[in-house]
C-alpha cells in the first residue's frame, strides 16, 4: 500500500525498510503462495533493502515529537473587518486569514437601519462570531475605524447608548476567546474587506464561489433579548438535543424525536435542516417568518405570488420553519393587492353536501290528492311533492 501511494518516491530513491521480521528472506523464498508471488512481482521494480531495526535514539524521538505535536500557543487568526452605511443599504465585509495563510471571505447585507459607527461594531461582531465558528481561540482584529478600535482598547470612552449595547455584546463574545487584540490600520490596507462591503450592498446580484454571502435581519444587540423572549421557540428542543443530547424519559417518545431530529444540524450557533439533494435550510424563528414571507411575496420580488409558490420560493431561498405553507396561505388571504386583483372564483361560498337517497324523491315529502273529476287525458289524481 505504501509503494502504491508513494510510487514517485519509490522510483526515484532507494528504500530502506527497518524491521525485525525476515521480510527479505520471505519474499525471495522459492516456495511461496500466490499472494506473495504477486507482492514480490510488484515490489521487484523498486530498490528496496531490508535491515534490522535498531534502538531509536533519544534525540531522534525528541525531534520527531517536536515536529509533529501540536503546539498550544498557536499563531492568532487575522480578521480584517469593515462596514458601510448609506441610503441604498448597509453592508459588512470580513476577511479571515488562518495561521497557514488560508482566507475566508464573508459579505453580509444588513436589512435594518444603522449608523456608520453601529455598522463598524456589526463588522467586529460578525468577524468574532465567524472566527469562533472556524475554531479560532486567538484573534487579531484589524479595523480602519479609529473610534471602534480605540474604544475596544479602552483609550476612548463609550458614551452613546446604542454603542454601549454594542460594547457590552463585544465583551460577551470576548469570553469565548483566549486572546483578542484590536489594531487600527489605514483604509488602503483594508481593501479586501472594503471590496466585500461594496459587494454586500449589491443586493446579491453578483455570484462568486470564494465569498460567503449572508443577510442579517436584526442587529447583534437584539439577539440576547430575542433569545429570552423565545424561550418556547420551536427550535429550542432541537438545539438542546443536538448540543446536550436531551430527550424525553419515555422510550417511545425519545425514539420518535431522535428520528425527527436527525434531519437537523448545527453550524456554529445556527440551526439548519438538511434538504433532499440540496443545500442546508436555515431554520427561522417565528419572529423572522413575517419579514421573510413579505420579502418573497411583495418585497424585493414584487410578484404577489400565490401561497404554494411563495412557500416554494422560501424553501429555494434556503429558509424553513414547520408551518411555512400555512403562514403563506394566511399572508395571501390578508394581502389587499391579492384580494383586489385576483381572479374571480365561481365556487359556492359553502361546501356542497352530498345527499344519499335510496330511490328518487326518497327524502321529499309526497302526497297524492284526489280523486277529482276526470279531466282531459283522463287525469283525476294530483301528485304534490314538497322539498
Amino acid at each position: 500500500m505504501t509503494a502504491r501511494r508513494l510510487r514517485p518516491y519509490f522510483l526515484s530513491h532507494p528504500i530502506v525498510v527497518l524491521t525485525n521480521s525476515p521480510l527479505g528472506r520471505i519474499l525471495t523464498h522459492a516456495d511461496m503462495s500466490g499472494r506473495l508471488v504477486k507482492w514480490t512481482t510488484e515490489l521487484g521494480g523498486y530498490d528496496i533493502h531490508y535491515d534490522l531495526r535498531t534502538a531509536i535514539k533519544a534525540q531522534a524521538l525528541a525531534d520527531f515529537l517536536a515536529e509533529t505535536v501540536h503546539q498550544e500557543n498557536e499563531d492568532p487568526w487575522k480578521v480584517y473587518v469593515d462596514g458601510s452605511s448609506s441610503k441604498e443599504g448597509s453592508g459588512v465585509g470580513v476577511v479571515l486569514i488562518s495561521p497557514a495563510g488560508e482566507e475566508v471571505k464573508l459579505a453580509v447585507r444588513l436589512d435594518f437601519r444603522a449608523s456608520k459607527n453601529e455598522v463598524e461594531y456589526e463588522a467586529v461582531l460578525t468577524g468574532l462570531r465567524a472566527a469562533r465558528n472556524v475554531g479560532a481561540t486567538r484573534v487579531l482584529i484589524f479595523s480602519d475605524s479609529q473610534l471602534v478600535a480605540q474604544q475596544m482598547k479602552g483609550t476612548y470612552d463609550v458614551k452613546d447608548e446604542k454603542l454601549i449595547e454594542y460594547a457590552q455584546e463585544v465583551d460577551r463574545v470576548r469570553e469565548k476567546f483566549t486572546e483578542i487584540t484590536f489594531e487600527q490600520i489605514l483604509r488602503k490596507e483594508n481593501e479586501k474587506a472594503d471590496t466585500l462591503v461594496k459587494r454586500a450592498g449589491a443586493m446579491g446580484s453578483w455570484k462568486t464561489r470564494d465569498v460567503v454571502f449572508q443577510v442579517e435581519l436584526t442587529p447583534h444587540t437584539s439577539s440576547p433579548a430575542v433569545e429570552q423572549e423565545e424561550e418556547e421557540d420551536w427550535r429550542t428542543d432541537i438545539i438542546n438535543y443536538l448540543k446536550e443530547g436531551k430527550l424525553p424519559d419515555h422510550p417511545r417518545e425519545a425514539c420518535k424525536l431522535k428520528t425527527k431530529y436527525s434531519r437537523y444540524v448545527m453550524v456554529g450557533e445556527v440551526l439548519y435542516r438538511t434538504s433532499f439533494a440540496g443545500p442546508l435550510l436555515r431554520c427561522l424563528s417565528y419572529q423572522e417568518v413575517d419579514y421573510v414571507l413579505r420579502e418573497v411575496h411583495e418585497g424585493c420580488c414584487e410578484n404577489d405570488l400565490g401561497a404554494y409558490v411563495s412557500a416554494r420560493k422560501v424553501l429555494l431561498a434556503c429558509y424553513c420553519w414547520p408551518s411555512v405553507l400555512h403562514d403563506a396561505q394566511e399572508l395571501v388571504m390578508s394581502c389587499d393587492s391579492c384580494q383586489r386583483h385576483a381572479r374571480l372564483h365561481h365556487r359556492p361560498t359553502t361546501m356542497m353536501k352530498a345527499i344519499t337517497a335510496a330511490c328518487l324523491f326518497d327524502q321529499w315529502g309526497m302526497n297524492i290528492v284526489g280523486s277529482f273529476l276526470i279531466a282531459p287525458a283522463r287525469k283525476k289524481f294530483l301528485l304534490v311533492a314538497v322539498d
